[in-house]
């Protein structure tokens, strides 16, 4: 793995699962089940489609999900016990991606 995969897995992963979740918290008026679901819906396509893209587009070995699993961790403390389940959630579909694009090239 070369330092422009790790950079692309680096900035997908803080763009997708950092800023954008959280900027929709800041700025979202509705019920709290509500956005609780559509955050788990949002982790669940941003980890599929960022493991596709590298893994399709720039290198595929198994160190894509695994990095991307491993810079969700963090969610940790943004979340706190109820980060795990995101937290599954993106390590099922981060391999998902991955054996996908597997079976596609």
């Amino acid at each position: 793995m070369n330092k422009r995969i790790f950079l692309g897995i680096f900035l997908l992963t803080s763009i997708f699962y950092y800023v954008l979740p959280l900027t929709f918290l800041k700025f979202y008026n509705g019920t709290t089940d509500k956005a609780g679901f559509i955050l788990i819906l949002a982790y669940g396509f941003f980890s599929f489609s960022i493991t596709v893209l590298i893994s399709y587009f720039m290198e595929r070995t198994i160190f894509t999900p695994l990095l991307s699993s491993m810079l969700a961790l963090p969610l940790f403390f943004i979340f706190n016990s109820s980060a795990l389940v995101i937290i599954l959630i993106i390590i099922v579909f981060s391999f998902l991606g991955y054996f996908l694009t597997a079976l596609l090239k």
